[in-house]
């Protein structure tokens, strides 16, 4: 993993864990949420850096910050130009609540109707090894997803994530 790659990743699992075991949710404008915030505009440079020398139509990369407070699920995104991650199919990561990992792959939109099956990862709860990203009621990523996959701390290169992202991106660009 590049340094930078790297470092930023540890420092969001880092917060996530952090974030995790408070009690009240943190302000979106204050110091620690201010940190993280620059620490995922960092990350997403890097990857949207590295997604574009791939031929796709015109992306743009966005990531949380919440209204109000910080959102318990840190996520990037990246998607169409002139098109919401709110309303539309986007390519996400996820950092999970508890900080051992992420969740990557393309998503749909709370209220979007689409014709991708989603995958029910829900039910995996009941293994240990399940990233949890599920912030809350309104931001219920869990079963979102069309083509999850999960990415452990310390156990996956950036090329695997960004070799999914490219995956994903395809799906969402393939011609009906």
């Amino acid at each position: 993993m590049p340094d930078i790659f790297k470092e930023k990743a540890e420092e969001l699992f880092e917060f996530c864990i952090y974030y995790n075991q408070l009690k009240n949710p943190l302000p979106a404008g204050g110091a620690r949420a201010r940190i993280v915030n620059q620490q995922l505009i960092i990350l997403k440079t890097f990857i949207f850096d590295k997604l574009t020398k791939a031929s796709f139509p015109a992306l743009t990369v966005t990531h949380s910050r919440g209204n109000g407070r910080f959102p318990k699920v840190p996520w990037i995104a990246i998607h169409p130009v002139g098109t919401k991650v709110s309303s539309g199919l986007s390519v996400v990561i996820c950092f999970a609540r508890d900080g051992r990992g992420i969740v990557a792959g393309l998503m749909i939109a709370k209220d979007l109707k689409s014709t991708f099956p989603t995958v029910i990862r829900v039910n995996r709860r009941l293994s240990k090894d399940f990233l949890d990203v599920e912030g809350s009621s309104t931001t219920a990523y869990n079963n979102k997803f069309i083509n999850p996959k999960e990415f452990y701390r310390g156990k996956f290169a950036e090329k695997e994530l960004i070799n999914h992202l490219e995956d994903s991106l395809k799906i969402l660009f393939k011609p009906a």
